[in-house]
């Protein structure tokens, strides 16, 4: 019994971390933006979600509609500031970090720095061998593995995941066939920007909403994508989230925080040692 609760522990929190690093790893894994405006995503999208629902819009609607919000400021930073910075990965890193300070203080300005709560639209929990699971938290794993699934067949089997791997590939020669590279890196970081704004709200009624809760998933987020793999957005996200994830259940079981945190910082110090780039090393889409 304590096994099957112990699993479906790590099930949950999984799932949840890989649907935070969700959008990240689509940025930084397919167009190599080292975004650390991400928590400041996830955080703009749990705020819209919670507006959206002051709003009387029904629940899923309301995370559509905070994904879209997102994506729209995701564009507008590409358009305006990122793409002119593309080969320059050490400086996307420092505007991404600019704006992620910046998105932060206008998310106190306008929507103060009180905490706020939304409400799960499923209550309560159900049994499973004798261990409670909550609903709501079920909901998402489910959601989540949809939703990864979902988007890696896009990138594996349609005319845009196509046109993305050839840009991977080779920047050059995809130009040369006629790829808009500018349309398709604008394509990309918005979809990583849909994401992380899903996420937000979808991880919001977890959580009390304060104006860093982002920052909660950002490191954890960046681990899940390089332990796992740069590049792989099935396989690497579902593997980098099972092992930081998991570390961090289990240690949380038998020690306190601290110490389940300082254990994932040194499982990932570790597996990066051994395998520089990732546990699925061979970068492909």
């Amino acid at each position: 019994m304590e096994f099957i609760g112990i699993s479906i522990d790590v099930l949950l929190i999984t799932s949840t971390l890989a649907l935070a690093a969700f959008g990240l790893a689509i940025v930084y894994g397919l167009i190599g933006v080292i975004n650390m405006g991400h928590g400041a995503m996830l955080t703009l999208g749990a705020y819209l979600t919670w507006y959206f629902i002051s709003l009387n819009i029904p629940f899923f609607l309301c995370i559509i509609f905070s994904g879209i919000g997102v994506a729209l400021v995701g564009i507008a930073l590409e358009h305006f500031i990122i793409r002119k910075f593309y080969d320059r990965p050490f400086d996307t890193l420092l505007l991404t970090w600019a704006f992620f300070l910046i998105t932060t203080e206008v998310i106190k300005i306008i929507f103060g720095t009180d905490f706020k709560n939304i409400e799960a639209p499923i209550a309560g929990a159900f049994e499973v061998f004798g261990v409670n699971i909550p609903a709501y938290r079920f909901l998402v794993c489910l959601f989540t593995i949809f939703l990864i699934t979902i988007s890696n067949i896009i990138f594996l089997k349609t005319d845009l995941g196509i046109k993305i791997r050839a840009l991977i590939q080779n920047k050059e020669v995809a130009g040369l066939m006629g790829l808009d590279i500018n349309l398709t890196y604008k394509a990309v970081f918005g979809f990583g920007s849909f994401m992380a704004g899903i996420a937000g709200g979808l991880i919001a009624p977890m959580l009390s909403i304060d104006p860093y809760m982002g920052n909660i998933y950002l490191v954890r987020s960046f681990f899940v994508v390089i332990v796992g793999g740069v590049g792989h957005l099935l396989s690497g996200t579902v593997i980098g989230s099972f092992l930081i994830g998991g570390t961090e259940t289990l240690f949380a079981i038998f020690s306190d925080q601290v110490v389940s945190q300082a254990s994932v910082f040194l499982l990932a110090i570790v597996l990066l040692r051994l395998r520089p780039n990732g546990i699925m090393n061979k970068k492909d889409v």
